[in-house]
């Protein structure tokens, strides 16, 4: 359904294995943990475990406040900062920034990413250098409208307490929607992306590469390399 060519100029070579044509581009989010073991196993000689299933690459650096719960895979050249939280599930391509009070859950980072300043990741995939502005936030579960019936009618038919999740579809251009089969999917951001401060990336969003976001908008859905969003930002005019 859609190509990789078109989002990531280049695969990390220890990632390609979960990113064959004959699987969704997202299959990887699914078997994170997985691939995880598999990098560590097929290239032991560079990532040393600091913690239970965590693994990290040489010349990074992880701040003394930051938390990082297993398993987890960070690869060369990484500054993992102050405040930065990542949850399990979590692969960090090569010199990479996760700054303070960033959150990352179930998410793949390819090279050279930074996520620097308050930024939340969830069930995403980021391509090589893409640069996330301060506060922006990429949101992996869609919102449940009446909600109190809703979580009423699943307690009725499951028998106990549940909670009611609807699978996140990706709407491309001609309207129609692509189911992805994960009730969590937040985002895949092309190769260069840059991502204005202060943005919510809604779930079920694909970027092509190369793609600018301006400040504090709200975006969903597909879009295509060289898609222009509209100014958010205003400047006083001279007076004439």
């Amino acid at each position: 359904m859609f190509n990789c060519a078109l989002f990531f100029d280049n695969i990390p070579a220890p990632f390609k294995p979960w990113f064959s044509d004959d699987k969704p581009m997202w299959f990887i989010l699914d078997t994170i943990s997985t691939a995880i073991a598999e990098i560590y196993k097929n290239n032991r000689g560079q990532y040393k475990e600091i913690n239970e299933n965590v693994y990290i690459g040489k010349n990074t650096i992880i701040a003394e406040c930051a938390e990082i719960k297993g398993p987890a895979l960070i690869g060369n050249g990484c500054e993992i900062r102050h405040g930065a939280f990542l949850r399990e599930n979590v692969i960090i391509g090569d010199n990479c920034v996760v700054g303070n009070s960033t959150e990352i859950k179930n998410s793949v980072l390819f090279n050279n990413v930074e996520v620097p300043h308050f930024n939340y990741v969830g069930d995403s995939i980021l391509g090589n250098y893409v640069h996330l502005g301060a506060g922006a936030k990429i949101s992996n579960v869609l919102l449940v409208k009446n909600k109190r019936e809703r979580i009423e009618q699943e307690n009725k038919a499951a028998g106990k307490n549940a909670y009611p999740l609807k699978e996140v579809k990706i709407k491309i251009s001609d309207g129609s929607w692509v189911e992805t089969g994960r009730v969590k999917f937040g985002a895949i951001i092309g190769d260069y992306a840059e991502i204005g401060i202060n943005t919510s990336i809604n779930p079920g969003t694909l970027l092509e590469m190369s793609i600018f976001v301006p400040s504090s908008v709200s975006i969903g859905g597909y879009f295509k390399e060289g898609y222009v969003f509209p100014k958010t930002v205003l400047y006083e005019q001279p007076t004439p």
